[in-house]
């Protein structure tokens, strides 16, 4: 099995990086780093000072959407989760600045209390305060990791996940897991499901993967690696060269090939 790797960046593509800055840092709290220009021409903020951070392309008000829609079927990169303190105070305070919330905090099956929201260009982000408590847990050695890496935190919005939806399970596990070397943490099942909607944790670094699956996947959006895309769009890891964005993580459908 190859070395543990960890999540180094999760990307979105903005039409307006100051909006966006705004919004990321000036409110979330994410530490701004250097600004540079990438081979396309485009600014590139990167934000936060941990092994995972985000990273915001700049593709101008003529960019296109991802094609990523509300139905959690669908295949692609789904959203990406920050851990918090207090998901109701977060939540408050963005609505109270004009935020649009998708979902108000909710106690979720696994034992957590989520917020989902859209950023200025649509993307889909999520609060969460807790630790998921899986019903099939395969490793708690995993599950305690990310508790005590914890322990010094203040509980403002940190890096915690992100999710994609595949179309195979076995698949994306064969991908993330022994390929790439993903450390299997274990399953949050919702019974009753209509759809057999299941998500299996995986842990990246200090970040989550969080996998959704169903017996009825929706197809994602044949748009890999364009430049000129807005949302979320890419996951880079650490250990393969720079960190650079591994095989199938920049498709918006990355348990398929």
């Amino acid at each position: 099995m190859p070395a543990h790797r960890g999540m180094a960046f999760v990307e979105l593509g903005v039409s307006e990086l100051d909006r966006s800055l705004d919004l990321y840092s000036g409110q979330l709290g994410f530490a701004p780093g250097a600004t540079t220009v990438d081979s396309a021409g485009h600014r590139v903020a990167v934000l936060g000072s941990g092994p995972a951070v985000l990273r915001l392309v700049e593709v101008g008000p003529d960019g296109r959407p991802t094609g990523w829609t509300p139905d959690n079927r669908q295949c692609g990169i789904r959203h990406f989760g920050m851990k918090v303190a207090d998901t109701d105070a977060w939540a408050a305070r963005l609505a109270g600045s004009g935020v649009p919330f998708d979902m108000p905090p909710t106690d979720a099956v696994g034992g957590v209390r989520i917020a989902f929201f859209r950023d200025p260009d649509g993307a889909c982000l999520e609060f969460v305060h807790g630790y998921v408590q899986h019903h099939n847990l395969w490793s708690a050695e995993l599950a305690r990791e990310e508790i005590d890496a914890d322990r010094d935190w203040d509980g403002t919005p940190r890096f915690d996940h992100v999710a994609i939806t595949v179309p195979d399970l076995d698949d994306a596990l064969a991908r993330y897991a022994t390929r790439l070397g993903f450390g299997a943490v274990g399953q949050v099942v919702r019974p009753g499901d209509e759809h057999g909607f299941l998500i299996t944790n995986l842990r990246a670094g200090t970040a989550t993967l969080e996998i959704f699956s169903f017996t009825d996947p929706l197809p994602g959006e044949a748009t890999a690696g364009e430049p000129d895309l807005l949302g979320l769009r890419a996951i880079g890891l650490h250990g393969l060269r720079a960190p650079e964005v591994a095989p199938g993580h920049i498709q918006l459908n990355p348990g398929s090939s």
